[in-house]
């Protein structure tokens, strides 16, 4: 498929969701067939970090598109200086606001609320997202995602999430992280059918699949995950 002819996107990163977007696939389909997990798709699309030149190869087979046009995104053209880390120096860094659970959930409330207002600390990242709040996780629902004390930078301006993006919700009066999945689904309780989901994605069972009611609440798409240490 020859993207060259779409509005052109600087970053490799924006290349790639523009090649994804174009396919029709979600994140998650991309990552199953690449053979990654569904947060690098995530983290290579925001910017975080840039895939290695043979998980390109194999992103541009997975896309139906060009190598040389993924690889001429803004990293290869920063790849021509000398400095190993200049296509990530030349990123601009925002600080993004880490606020608690009990904060995150006013904003099922008040989507307009200003998480500066709640920062206990900051935390920098490279995204472009106008509306992005960080909080700390313990979700064991979610554990082959995301390992215990995981940062999770959330777009509280996205509250419809792409089938397979992980997103934070309000439930039951629990702030919890799941796995969005649409398309119908006949429930396990009753004879009804869900058009959307939440999974969970762990190691452990016990975990129940959370039809999307208007008893769930969604804050925001996860957009970025970091391990502090």
């Amino acid at each position: 498929m020859d993207f060259t002819q779409k509005v052109i996107a600087r970053s490799i990163g924006e290349r790639i969701r523009q090649a994804r977007k174009a396919q029709g696939y979600s994140q998650s389909d991309l990552a199953h067939r690449v053979g990654v997990s569904q947060p690098a798709i995530a983290n290579w699309e925001s910017g975080v970090h840039d895939p290695r030149r043979l998980t390109l190869a194999k992103l541009a087979d997975a896309l139906d598109a060009s190598l040389d046009w993924l690889a001429a995104g803004d990293r290869s053209s920063a790849e021509s200086d000398k400095h190993a880390a200049a296509a990530y120096i030349r990123r601009p860094v925002r600080h993004v606001p880490v606020i608690s659970l009990r904060g995150a959930a006013l904003f099922v409330q008040d989507a307009k609320a200003d998480p500066h207002m709640m920062a206990e600390d900051y935390i920098p990242v490279t995204l472009s997202a106008p509306k992005l709040f960080a909080v700390f996780i313990n979700d064991p629902a979610v554990n082959l995602a995301f390992l215990p004390d995981t940062v999770l930078v959330i777009d509280y301006d996205d509250r419809v999430p792409e089938d397979g993006d992980f997103c934070l919700a309000l439930y039951n009066d629990s702030l919890i992280v799941r796995r969005w999945r649409t398309g119908y689904e006949k429930s396990q309780v009753t004879d009804n059918v869900s058009a959307a989901r939440l999974e969970p994605y762990s190691s452990q069972e016990g975990h129940s699949v959370i039809e999307v009611t208007r008893s769930v609440a969604i804050i925001g798409s996860v957009r970025v995950s970091i391990k502090i240490y």
